[in-house]
């Protein structure tokens, strides 16, 4: 097993996944619900491959953060700034980074209200001015208090 998968499979034991469970049939794709989350920013910021790639992983990061109960938020939310800005960086970036966040959390409850999961690891690929997006999603339990936003 490559690094890459033997990372992904420890993220999904730590969820409790005992193994990876196809997509049922007519339920929306995980890679398929990011990229209609995403696709007001990408058409109007991803005017580069680095740009799109950006926006794909704070709407992940935006998705899955909207799946915590609000008092679990905080704390996520601080993770991911210190992931996504510098140390030492711009309050503007920080801005940027909660903004595009809260859109996508926002889209997803507009969207997808009944969404009960959350990505725990994606690849992008730009070629050719194709986009595509594989993601490996996990149910969360115990999420009926979190859908709620603040």
């Amino acid at each position: 097993m490559s690094g890459k998968n033997e990372e992904r499979w420890q993220r999904l034991a730590a969820l409790g996944a005992k193994r990876e469970i196809p997509t049922p049939d007519g339920e929306a794709k995980m890679s398929a619900v990011i990229l209609q989350l995403a696709d007001p920013l990408i058409r109007q910021h991803g005017k580069t491959p680095a740009r799109a790639e950006a926006i794909l992983a704070l709407a992940v990061a935006g998705l899955n953060k909207s799946m915590f109960p609000p008092e679990e938020q905080t704390k996520i939310e601080k993770d991911l700034i210190e992931a996504f800005v510098p140390k030492g960086g711009l309050a503007e970036d920080i801005g940027v980074v909660l903004h595009i966040m809260d859109i996508i959390a926002e889209r997803r409850e507009e969207l997808f209200p009944e969404l009960r999961k959350i990505v725990v690891d994606y690849d992008v690929v730009i070629a050719n001015s194709r986009l595509t997006l594989s993601t490996t999603s996990a149910t969360l339990p115990n999420l009926d208090s979190a859908t709620k936003r603040r």
